[in-house]
């Protein structure tokens, strides 16, 4: 290998490290990578064989290149993604499939691969996409054949666990988006549910804002708010003021404050008294580049309250007919969205909306206890996808150290684990 092409600061596994009886050998010596083959979408044919690129899956054939199980990695596009199927497939040449040559197990060569820094190799050499020669140079570390199948077994749980995990948070968000449509068109009835179409069409009323329930009343912002612009730093008379905190576009997320890195400025007891937030105020974004970005609106929490906050946001505060918490949601519905896109202004490649636009948006004003089943019922489905997302990230904190001590050796697979996975 030529001298400007040294890949030792890419190599994650030594010999003296590993357990005595492990082999530590370069890539190329267990694996072939070989070329996948072209295939147009218009050349496909309707079929069950999957068609594979370097993001994964990108559709299907009638006819299948390589006999499955297989892996695949990313060659061009996303460099050293590493992918596996059971069944066989067609790779295309975006991508390299895997030939072992030795007696390796293949779900342990799976996780192994994944485990390699591959796609830093593009970065490290400067030569776009995955080079063999560069693959083939990293050293792998290869217990026996039955302790890899016992490795590959335990990793191989955690990634269902993921995999099973991962599938409830999107069926957890796409239930909580769907009950919340259901929630601000049809209400809740007795015992807080939701209303229903099978329910007495007098009972419903059509309004600007569509087909609701005929008891609520309508109004807007500008009736149910106290608006006011955030602040704006005089930098002249910044000497003579003080540190305050203060809240950014960046900590107004959709439905709920970003705490986790608040800034502060300097301001006078003047100017900062009358942008003091309180608890239940509602933060809204003015300004950003991503026009699905704007108008999106978050409550102020006690751990919030205290601070100020900067000019590309609206305070809103409610005058006593609508909840906090329920115009929350309404302000961050689709309706809304749809309200800022018609209306936002363009300028320098940011998209922004102002006091008159946000005062003009209708809101659906439902009795007060009904305004608060309908935010319990949110909250509770809020609740719930975060307990989701966050045992996600605890299996994605254990697969990866996990990985790291079956695969160097650090932690050993017990005699009873690799009798069961042989």
């Amino acid at each position: 290998m030529p001298q400007d092409r040294n890949l030792s600061g890419c190599q994650v596994f030594e010999a003296a490290n590993l357990p005595l009886n492990w082999d530590c050998a370069p890539l190329g010596s267990r694996i072939e990578l070989a070329y996948g083959r072209g295939l147009r979408e218009e050349d496909r044919k309707s079929g069950g064989v999957d068609v594979y690129g370097s993001n994964g899956r990108v559709g299907s054939h009638n006819v299948a290149l390589v006999n499955g199980p297989g892996i695949l990695i990313g060659r061009k596009g996303t460099i050293g993604a590493v992918h596996f199927t059971s069944r066989p497939f067609w790779p295309i040449d975006t991508v390299y499939y895997v030939v072992p040559r030795a007696s390796d197990d293949l779900r342990f060569l799976h996780h192994l691969l994944d485990y390699l820094p591959l796609g830093f190799l593009n970065a490290a050499t400067g030569v776009p996409g995955l080079s063999r020669r560069d693959a083939y140079a990293l050293r792998g570390a290869f217990p026996s054949p039955d302790e890899q199948a016992a490795i590959a077994r335990i990793l191989d749980a955690v990634d269902t666990a993921l995999e099973r995990t991962r599938a409830a948070v999107d069926r957890a968000q796409g239930l909580r988006a769907s009950i919340l449509a259901d929630l601000l068109s049809h209400g809740v009835g007795e015992g807080g549910k939701v209303r229903h179409d099978d329910r007495r069409p007098s009972d419903f009323v059509i309004t600007p804002l569509g087909r609701l329930p005929s008891a609520w009343g309508l109004s807007t912002v500008e009736r149910s708010f106290d608006l006011q612009n955030g602040f704006t730093l005089n930098a002249e008379r910044r000497a003579r003021f003080r540190k305050r905190r203060y809240l950014r576009v960046a900590n107004v997320q959709r439905d709920a404050l970003d705490l986790t890195d608040v800034q502060e400025l300097e301001a006078g007891d003047t100017e900062f008294a009358p942008r003091v937030l309180a608890m239940d105020d509602l933060l809204v974004v003015e300004g950003h580049a991503d026009r699905m970005q704007i108008g999106r609106c978050a409550r102020v929490t006690e751990e919030a309250a205290g601070t100020t906050f900067q000019n590309h946001l609206f305070r809103l505060r409610t005058k006593g007919a609508v909840l906090p918490a329920f115009a929350c949601l309404w302000l961050n519905s689709a309706y809304a969205q749809r309200f800022w896109n018609a209306r936002c202004a363009t300028s320098s490649g940011l998209n922004t909306i102002n006091q008159r636009t946000l005062k003009r948006l209708i809101v659906p004003i439902p009795s007060t206890p009904e305004q608060q089943s309908i935010a319990s019922i949110v909250e509770q489905q809020r609740q719930y996808l975060e307990a989701l997302i966050a045992k996600q990230v605890k299996l994605e904190e254990l697969k990866k150290s996990l990985t790291h001590d079956l695969l160097t050796g650090r932690v050993r697979v017990s005699r009873e684990a690799k009798a069961a996975a042989s």
